[in-house]
C-alpha cells in the first residue's frame, strides 16, 4: 500500500529533522507512528501527503509516485490543525469533501455517523459556530463516510469526548477488517496500547523502534518505559533530584 524509502529532510541543510526513514505500510494495517516532540512525525507526515517535497529519498502507493494526482484520492488525512471553512455549514462542508474524492454521498450512512458524533442536530449550522471538539468530530465522519484505501489521522482524537472516541475506535476496526489502511499519530501511549497493532517510535529524526505493540509491552512492561529508555529518563530524573 504505502513504501516509504531512504527519506530524508532538512529544513536548513544542516540539521536532519528526518534520517534515513524507511518502512512499509499493508492493506488492512493499523500503524501507529509516536516520539517526543520536535522527533520529525509531523513533517514525515507532510511528505507523505505531499505538503512537503522530498529532498532525499522515495515514497509510493500501491507502486505510484505519492505526488501524482490519481494518488491524491486514495489518502485522507486529518490534521491536528482544525482549519476548517467556517463559512460552510456541517452538511456543506461532507458534501464538498464527497465531491472532491468523487464519492456518492450515502445519506443513511452520513446520519448514523452523525448519531454517534452527536452531530445530528448540528449539520445544518455554520462550521465557525463549532466547538473544537466538533470540528474534530465532523472531520472523522467525512473521512468515514470518503472511505479512501488510506487514512492518515495526526492527533484528532484529542479533544474529542469518551462516547465519540469509543464510537471512532469501533469505525476504525471496520476501517481496517475492510482493508483499510491507517496511520495514527499521536502523543497517547496508553491509546495506542489499546487500540494499536504496529508502532513505530522516532527519535532525533530516525527511527528507533519498530515492532509489534504487543511484543513492547511484553518485553519492557509498557510503551512509556521505552520512551523513557529513548529521553534517558534516569539520567534527567537524576539531575532534577540534584539540583532542583
Amino acid at each position: 500500500m504505502l513504501a516509504i524509502n531512504d527519506l530524508n529532510y532538512s529544513y536548513d541543510k544542516k540539521n536532519k529533522v528526518l534520517d534515513t526513514i524507511s518502512f512499509q505500510l499493508d492493506k488492512g494495517e493499523f500503524l501507529t507512528i509516536a516520539g517526543p516532540n520536535g522527533s520529525g512525525k509531523t513533517t514525515l507526515i507532510k511528505l507523505i501527503t505531499d505538503l512537503l517535497k522530498i529532498q532525499e529519498g522515495q515514497i509510493m502507493v500501491d507502486g505510484v509516485p505519492h505526488h501524482l494526482p490519481l494518488v491524491k484520492k486514495t489518502v485522507v488525512y486529518l490534521s491536528s490543525e482544525d482549519y476548517l471553512p467556517e463559512f460552510l455549514t456541517g452538511f456543506e462542508y461532507i458534501k464538498m469533501l464527497c465531491n472532491m474524492y468523487e464519492v456518492i454521498l450515502n445519506q443513511e450512512a452520513m446520519t448514523r455517523l452523525a448519531n454517534y458524533y452527536s452531530l445530528d442536530t448540528k449539520l445544518d449550522k455554520l462550521i465557525e459556530e463549532y466547538s473544537h471538539g466538533m470540528k474534530k468530530k465532523i472531520q472523522l465522519l467525512s473521512a468515514f463516510l470518503i472511505d479512501a484505501p488510506l487514512l492518515i489521522i495526526d492527533e484528532t482524537l484529542n479533544g474529542i469526548d469518551v462516547e465519540a472516541k469509543e464510537a471512532t475506535k469501533l469505525l476504525l476496526n471496520r476501517y481496517q477488517h475492510k482493508g483499510g489502511a491507517t496511520i495514527f499519530c499521536t502523543h497517547d501511549l496508553e491509546l495506542v496500547e489499546e487500540i494499536g497493532e504496529r508502532v513505530i517510535l522516532i527519535h532525533k529524526g530516525r527511527v528507533a523502534v519498530d515492532s509489534a505493540v504487543s511484543k513492547i509491552v511484553k518485553g519492557n512492561g509498557s510503551l512509556i518505559n521505552v520512551f523513557k529508555k529513548l529521553i534517558n529518563y534516569e539520567d534527567m530524573k537524576n539531575e532534577i533530584t540534584e539540583y532542583f
